[in-house]
């Protein structure tokens, strides 16, 4: 092992609780030639730690919380002689998430996995950022490519560092130019006074350093200030030829049928209004619907949505079945009883799917499968408003499942487990599906939510570092293609080329379960990952 250089204002400072989890790290350090320093926590000397004055302060417990916990208590006792530095979390691989959130929040700078140190040049890197210690390093490393015969490489690298540096540069010159430009437009003491009284603190009262970064701030708002109404100018202009479509329909298609020179035309604008209980899904679809020529209003409850239909008389309401007061078949019942034919597509949870055949007796336009992608949704109620005459149709039959989720296929975490068996069930129902219209829909929520359900397995690989992550996804782009393949086969609807396709996806799964996500369930219980079981 080589020696450590150290100092009385080390580089590097590293407080650990165990001595045997952070060794290799310490290696690791010890290999940049760094003056670096380690001590096992010991409150008592925290005010040492104080005047040592590191660049850069390493942390690691024996969870991220304790970790938050220490530098909180930290900061809070020694506020005021604290210098500036980089804070690095050292986390254990099941903690990443944690770690992720304390970094995306501004807490601590950056995060490096050491127990086990499956990502053995991560460390390094962080430390050479933080220190800007990169550049200086840059031509020993590529020195080191063309030994090892990757001199092609090692000439990309090289061309590509000059290309950013180049841009960087153009960059700076221009931010320069600008402010050069702007500089004398204000009264920088009237500024100053204004901004300080915003933001409600007084320069004399704070750290020197602060109060350096705060004037920095002031005095680039005062150069920048002068250009607003320009950039106001510039922003409205381009805001102008930005026009909202749904869903990437332009509005012609809606209004297809009204003379495209009449006013009418030019200002024609449907309204939807959308009754839904849950606050994450009115989130998502307020996100939707606000980038659209749309009008829309919102609404929580049963009641509500009678009233607001009366009021606002949409084009077309979206209508949850799950709603308090009156559920969405009762909404829909009362509506009709009193002669409105307004278009209504449900919006249904997929384990309340049953109810589906109790709705379309009240002329049911639609229905989505509770979470939808903005593509699907978009295209329902665009649907609904086109041929709104156009209505569910439904006839009972005895379904017998052929298709179905078994124990051998449990890959022990809750989460992923129970989107197996909705995905198991939804192809079950695809198979027994005797129609074009009911397959194609069906077929549509299918794939959405294949691609939720995969979404959502590829993030959970990641948060546990799994090595086979990128392996895996591709094999999910593989089913991602099939099924834009059989949504077009399709268009000419035969039931043998339905039943093939649902025995067809069935038997990608059972054999993708099989081998391949029982490979990431062994990684997982190997590293004692938390969310999985035997």
């Amino acid at each position: 092992m080589k020696s450590v250089k150290t100092s009385s204002h080390p580089d590097i400072v590293m407080i650990y609780q165990e001595r045997d989890s952070v060794e290799p790290a310490i290696q690791q350090i010890s290999e940049l030639d760094l003056d670096f320093k380690a001590y096992k926590f010991n409150p008592k000397k925290l005010n040492s730690l104080t005047a040592m004055k590191p660049k850069v302060l390493l942390l690691s417990s024996n969870n991220v919380k304790s970790t938050i916990e220490f530098y909180i208590n930290y900061l809070e006792e020694y506020e005021q002689n604290i210098a500036p530095h980089s804070a690095i979390l050292l986390i254990n691989n099941r903690e990443t998430f944690r770690a992720y959130l304390a970094c995306e929040n501004g807490l601590f700078d950056d995060y490096a996995i050491i127990n086990p140190l499956n990502e053995p040049y991560r460390l390094k890197l962080v430390l050479l950022k933080e220190l800007k210690l990169i550049e200086s390093r840059n031509n020993e490393s590529l020195e080191q490519l063309v030994i090892e015969g990757e001199d092609e490489l090692a000439s990309c690298i090289q061309h590509g560092v000059a290309l950013k540096k180049s841009f960087i540069s153009q960059v700076n010159e221009c931010e320069k130019n600008i402010i050069s430009a702007t500089n004398s437009a204000l009264d920088n003491d009237q500024t100053k006074a204004v901004l300080q009284n915003i933001i409600g603190l007084s320069l004399e009262q704070m750290n020197e350093n602060v109060s350096s970064n705060i004037q920095n701030i002031v005095d680039q708002l005062q150069e920048l200030k002068a250009n607003n109404q320009e950039l106001k100018e510039n922003i409205i202009e381009s805001n102008q030829h930005d026009i909202k479509s749904v869903m990437g329909v332009n509005t012609e298609l809606l209004i297809a049928d009204v003379d495209s020179n009449t006013e009418q035309t030019q200002t024609a604008c449907y309204k939807v209004l959308i009754a839904e209980p849950s606050d994450m899904f009115t989130h998502v679809i307020d996100k939707i619907f606000s980038g659209t020529v749309f009008k829309y209003a919102l609404v929580n409850d049963g009641k509500l949505a009678l009233e607001k239909i009366k009021d606002f008389k949409p084009d077309v309401v979206l209508l949850a079945y799950d709603l308090p007061t009156l559920n969405g078949i009762e909404v829909t019942k009362i509506v009709r009883q009193a002669g409105n034919q307004v278009p209504v597509v449900a919006y249904i949870q997929y384990r309340n799917r049953e109810a589906i055949k109790r709705w379309i007796p009240f002329r049911l336009n639609g229905y989505l499968i509770k979470p939808s992608k903005k593509s699907a949704i978009l295209k329902s109620i665009t649907k609904a408003i086109k041929s709104p005459t156009e209505i569910l149709k439904y006839q009972e039959k005895q379904v017998k499942n052929i298709i179905e989720w078994l124990p051998i296929y449990q890959v022990g975490n809750k989460q992923i487990d129970e989107q197996h068996k909705m995905i198991f069930t939804m192809l079950n129902d695809l198979y027994h599906k005797d129609n074009k219209q009911s397959a194609v829909m069906l077929l549509q929520h299918l794939s959405s939510y294949i691609d939720l359900q995969f979404d959502s397995e590829e993030n959970l690989l990641r948060q546990i570092n799994y090595p086979g992550t990128q392996e895996h996804i591709t094999e999910h782009i593989e089913l991602k293609e099939k099924l834009v393949v059989f949504l077009n086969k399709l268009d000419d609807y035969n039931i043998e080329v339905q039943h093939k396709m649902a025995l067809v996806i069935y038997a990608w799964f059972t054999k993708h379960i099989v081998e391949s996500d029982m490979k990431y369930k062994a990684y997982a219980l190997s590293i004692e990952e938390e969310s999985f079981t035997a």
